[in-house]
């Protein structure tokens, strides 16, 4: 039985050229029958409740995407190992590596941690580990003494040849890695705790800063990705999901005293608009227009979220 999946091709605009695009509809029948495997717990503990995922979201666009990205991972290996018998050199093969990038309060945590949850179920059982560039953040203090605290975000902000040594020694070394935690209620690196990273099979690498690069000489990020993603909404809809994000939490996580924002606990739910609104405006579309944007194009896929939060069209790079 042809079981091949015919579908009608979509204009895409000259901006865009170099990429395929796909509908929601069509998109999601790529997913050729491959059954939900997250139940309704693994979603809520997955999910962002200030920023929830659907599960129609993930049926509809994450399966089609996991089952394209092992098709990848898979014929990756395939080719690295095939090498590797030609140059005599068995055994020890790269993590495949998937950057997802985007604006703050696009979405990206919670897409990165589903999307590595579907991952790691299919054949094989592959091991499948989420790491966020925010580990390499310079430490608050750090960003204080060198006055880049209100540049939080912005390249200069991370600590990119520990970023580098890290994506180099993955690739090329078994040994267990260690990493540092950033905690977000702390709004810093954690001192004293780690993640560890061993042997993964695939990584997702997330942040604002995955795309990043290349205008300088010696490698960059983008040298060690396989395959990139980049999540993209009208500037309008991430600035009210950012409001809207701000105020959730001011009225759920900054009440914690552990919290670095447990200072605006009091504001009420206009003054805290304000706030996150002048923060927005000042800071976040700042790094958004002048150095996340410019690495759309990029990215071997990209995806584009109307302002509910739903995906409604996708580009994919062509072959």
């Amino acid at each position: 039985m042809d079981k091949t999946i015919k579908l009608d091709a979509i204009p895409v605009p000259p901006a865009d050229r170099g990429y395929v695009a796909f509908d929601r509809q069509q998109w999601s029948r790529l997913r050729d029958e491959q059954p939900m495997i997250l139940s309704p717990a693994q979603m809520e503990a997955l999910n962002s409740h200030a920023q929830p995922m659907t599960t129609a979201e993930v049926v509809d666009i994450l399966l089609p995407l996991s089952r394209l990205l092992y098709l990848r991972f898979a014929a990756t290996q395939a080719l690295r190992k095939n090498q590797a018998d030609f140059l005599a050199m068995p055994g020890f093969r790269p993590p495949f590596v998937i950057g997802v990038c985007g604006s703050v309060a696009v979405g990206k945590s919670s897409f990165a941690r589903v999307l590595s949850a579907l991952l790691s179920s299919w054949s094989g059982s592959p091991n499948v580990q989420l790491v966020t560039t925010d580990s390499f953040l310079y430490p608050l203090a750090t960003l204080q003494e060198k006055a880049l605290l209100h540049r939080k975000g912005f390249p200069e902000s991370y600590d990119t040849p520990r970023f580098l040594d890290f994506l180099h020694a993955v690739r090329h070394d078994t040994k267990a890695l260690e990493i540092p935690i950033y905690s977000h209620a702390r709004y810093d690196i954690l001192v004293d705790e780690t993640q560890q990273v061993q042997a993964p099979d695939i990584i997702v690498l997330e942040g604002l800063n995955v795309l990043q690069g290349g205008h300088t000489p010696g490698p960059n990020v983008l040298d060690f990705i396989d395959f990139s993603i980049y999540i993209d909404a009208a500037t309008a809809s991430i600035k009210k999901w950012y409001l809207e994000r701000f105020v959730y939490l001011k009225n759920t996580a900054f009440q914690s005293s552990e919290s670095y924002f447990n200072k605006y606990k009091q504001l009420s739910d206009q003054e805290a608009l304000s706030m996150a609104s002048d923060t927005w405006d000042r800071v976040n579309l700042k790094n958004l227009v002048e150095n996340i944007l410019p690495t759309r194009d990029r990215a071997n896929l990209i995806i584009n979220k109307s302002a509910d939060h739903s995906v409604d069209r996708l580009l994919l790079r062509a072959v």
